[in-house]
């Protein structure tokens, strides 16, 4: 449901994908059934993976770093508040299995409001024990991830996650990296079904 899997997967799929995948132009309309958004200004983003229900964008940067962007619905219960969604979220964000391959740095969850929706804001340090560079080389490399797990403000048995993430070694911090993730957090919108 929130498994951080989903981006690993798209984080180890980036690398061998994003040179031959779709290019997007700045600002190109980024959909999924009930949400919207624009791809991001910085870099040169590909289209990694795109359905109704998801859509995965990714680009490569220097130094073998790379960038990750994900968009998904999800299915929700009713919640009798909005502490008890957050304390789903943070339930379910725990919950990944130990692989051993990643190790949680930092944690931080918190309720928000982003663009009229309930959401649970999030944003998670890990290092990747086993990333894979050039030519299939192991190397250990830090991801950040800032994202949401919202309710659909049309549809309250939706929820809508989205992450920017960014894979690097410790060391070559992207210092643009909130500020990037917060522009296409702004840009996102929710529609009717």
């Amino acid at each position: 449901m929130f498994k951080l899997t989903i981006i690993m997967t798209s984080l180890l799929f980036v690398t061998s994908c994003a040179a031959t995948s779709h290019k997007l132009n700045s600002g190109t309309p980024v959909n999924i059934y009930g949400v919207s958004s624009l791809s991001p200004k910085n870099g040169s983003w590909s289209v990694i993976t795109s359905t109704g229900y998801q859509v995965a964008l990714g680009t490569k940067l220097t130094d073998n770093s790379s960038g990750v962007i994900n968009m998904s619905l999800y299915q929700l219960p009713e919640f009798p508040s909005d502490e008890a969604f957050l304390s789903l979220v943070v339930k379910h964000r725990a919950s990944s299995p130990d692989i051993g391959r990643f190790e949680l740095k930092e944690n931080t969850e918190e309720l928000v409001n982003l663009n009229g929706a309930t959401c649970v804001k999030h944003r998670t340090i890990s290092q990747d024990n086993n990333a894979k560079i050039d030519g299939n080389k192991s190397a250990v490399m830090q991801i950040e991830y800032l994202g949401y797990n919202c309710i659909h403000p049309f549809k309250k048995s939706v929820g809508v996650h989205t992450e920017y993430s960014l894979r690097h070694f410790q060391g070559k911090e992207h210092p643009e990296l909130t500020k990037n993730a917060e522009e296409f957090f702004s840009n996102m919108q929710f529609k009717e079904f």
